[in-house]
């Protein structure tokens, strides 16, 4: 069975490592990706040593739509994976004729919507006309699944509900002799994600700085790229805390997670957020905004960590004071890959 994974670039997010950790899962069929960018990335890194790789190399997603099908025609696959919405319209736009399958993932909720004006009615009146016509629908969670059925009126049958993989043999080998990143004797926060607006750093800042109200030496680290616009601001507002490290992309931030006194996210809005699942799995405690529904089911507040409401300072500042002092953290891991299989038959 032959199955083709669509991304748009190369930059790795976090829609990007679940496409990877579902290639790796389905590695015993014929997998091959196709970015429809430039070879520029990280996920060079992530993809050429298991799968082959072909780059299209065109400035904008659209501007794809000519050589992908040709590439579609001439590869014939079984399936066809998408992760990103746009790129899954695109897909599903070309294979109106085709017979290839056509199986997306929603990143995040519908409703998060990024975008405004009239662009906002045009992606939805192309969601709503285009996304039924896909094989199969990936939901993060049941409130997703919902929204989907929804917002892009699809019957509930062509969608499935998958929890995120991770990659737990990755996270193993990248933690398994990791240098310590951080100054033991202090308290060290860790959040990892893309810098915008989505993921209120701004509001994490504003509550490390209630956290070192009481405790003075406790440091913040952020994993994320610093060269956007917003990122610039979110560098800006942190005013040259020396206590606030912005250490850009990291291709393993596992050894910060593993040896970090609490992870916390601090977003707006998410899908399923995969950084939570796996400090979970590397049993750290989490700080978190009730951003997204499945919060409520991950953390267990006084267990594994403690929530807090989105846009509130506050209380994700009491909820990072509280967090580090839990340990002996024990998280049960879902193990998703078998239902991925069962998708792609």
């Amino acid at each position: 069975m032959k199955i083709l994974f669509v991304i748009p670039a190369m930059k790795c997010g976090g829609a990007e490592r679940v496409a990877t950790t579902f290639a790796k899962c389905l590695s015993e069929h014929e997998v091959k990706f196709v970015n429809l960018g430039s070879d520029d990335g990280e996920l060079t890194n992530w993809i050429k040593p298991y799968f082959p790789l072909t780059s299209l190399n065109c400035s904008r997603s659209i501007s794809a739509y000519f050589p992908l099908k040709k590439l579609i025609r001439r590869e014939k696959p079984d399936f066809i994976f998408a992760t990103h919405i746009h790129v899954a319209l695109i897909l599903l736009l070309i294979n109106r004729r085709l017979k290839s399958k056509v199986v997306v993932r929603i990143p995040t909720m519908p409703s998060n919507k990024l975008y405004k004006g009239l662009r906002i009615r045009i992606m939805d009146w192309l969601e709503r006309k285009l996304m039924r016509k896909a094989h199969l629908i990936i939901a993060q969670t049941d409130a997703m699944k919902k929204e989907i059925c929804n917002m892009f009126d699809v019957d509930s049958k062509k969608v499935v509900t998958i929890q995120n993989p991770i990659d737990t043999e990755l996270i193993d080998k990248q933690t398994s002799n990791a240098a310590n990143p951080f100054d033991c004797a202090k308290v060290n926060f860790l959040s990892v994600g893309n810098i915008s607006p989505a993921k209120a750093y701004d509001k994490l800042i504003e509550a490390f700085e209630i956290v070192t109200e009481k405790l003075h030496d406790a440091q913040l680290y952020i994993l994320g790229r610093t060269d956007s616009e917003y990122a610039q601001q979110i560098v800006a507002k942190a005013k040259g805390n020396p206590n606030i490290h912005f250490e850009g992309f990291c291709e393993n931030p596992y050894r910060y997670m593993k040896h970090c006194s609490a992870l916390v996210l601090p977003s707006r809005m998410e899908g399923l957020p995969n950084v939570v699942l796996e400090a979970m799995y590397l049993d750290k405690p989490v700080a978190a905004t009730t951003c997204v529904p499945i919060i409520e089911k991950l953390i267990d507040d006084g267990v594994n960590g403690y929530k807090a409401e989105p846009e509130n300072a506050e209380m994700l500042a009491s909820a990072m004071l509280k967090a580090i002092l839990l340990h002996d953290i024990h998280n049960s891991h879902i193990d998703s890959s078998n239902t991925i299989k069962q998708i792609f038959q």
